[in-house]
């Protein structure tokens, strides 16, 4: 399949920084607005990964559910197969698996856990994908998975992360994208490491801000591009603005131009979510 005529996916990442009842609440609305994925994130001081997909899986039977991402470094590989074959198990069969290589010190350092140098951490979160890989079909996993082989995603935008996900994952995600035409180059990376295998790979692009109707938001984007004014940043390839059908145009530019066919939303508002709705029926027409 090219990458043109992959079907465009919708994901919404939820921090769940509220109740439980507000989290399957934010779980419905991502339903309703006919997005396909609900997704957690896997921070110190946000909602823990496992049961908060769980508990979306019970809320919405209709939506996939996955980490973006989990901070792979935390865990014992054999520890963390058992756990998501049983959100595999207590879903249905509905996991997406999410993995990164962790960056934050302070969470590590909260704890205590070593943070190692980043080829540290890579080489961690390459052990990770293999063991996965092997649990799949591992007769003596116990759980075992209910899908054959649940879709890893890798998230990052380095060389060496990327070119581990071109080689021995199913969705690239891309973290930081300045311009088009870093995109460009991030894309060709993964092309060149991918081979044979590109066109079976699905492309994610973060999107920090949804801003159908206003000013959009650039704060998630200073930090990594301290050399662009928000000018600058606000033409971002992580950054959505402008009417409901232009964001359509766009993502389906992006999907035409770049293979990107996956779009992950970070904690929309409602007013963002019924924005997301409107667009999703424009690029489904």
């Amino acid at each position: 399949m090219s990458p043109d005529t992959r079907k465009i996916r919708f994901g919404v990442n939820l921090l769940g920084t509220g109740t439980g009842d507000q989290f399957r609440a934010q779980v419905q609305a991502v339903a309703d607005s006919g997005a396909d994925v609900v997704l957690v994130p896997d921070h110190l001081g946000l909602i823990g990964p496992m049961p908060a997909l769980v508990a979306a899986a019970a809320q919405a039977p209709d939506l996939r559910i996955g980490n973006f991402v989990l901070n792979a470094p935390f865990y014992s590989p054999a520890l963390l197969a058992r756990d998501l074959a049983t959100v595999d198990q207590l879903s249905g069969g509905r996991l997406e698996i999410g993995l990164g290589a962790g960056y934050v010190k302070a969470e590590f350092d909260a704890a205590g856990i070593p943070f190692g140098r980043p080829g540290q951490r890579v080489d961690h979160l390459e052990e990770v994908v293999d063991h996965l890989h092997v649990a799949f079909d591992d007769p003596a996993q116990a759980p075992p998975f209910v899908q054959s082989h649940p879709p890893i995603m890798v998230a990052g935008i380095g060389d060496r992360v990327l070119s581990l996900a071109a080689r021995k994952a199913d969705i690239v995600a891309f973290s930081n994208l300045p311009t088009d035409d870093v995109l460009a180059d991030r894309v060709a990376h993964v092309r060149a490491e991918a081979g044979e295998r590109f066109d079976a790979l699905e492309l994610n692009v973060i999107v920090f801000d949804l801003a159908v109707g206003r000013e959009p938001d650039v704060t998630a984007l200073r930090g990594a591009n301290p050399d662009l004014d928000d000018a600058a940043l606000r033409e971002s390839v992580n950054i959505l603005h402008g009417s409901a059908a232009e964001v359509a145009d766009r993502i389906n530019h992006l999907n035409e131009t770049a293979g990107i066919s996956y779009f992950t939303f970070i904690e929309p508002s409602q007013k963002d979510l019924d924005a997301l709705a409107e667009v999703i029926g424009l690029v489904r027409g």
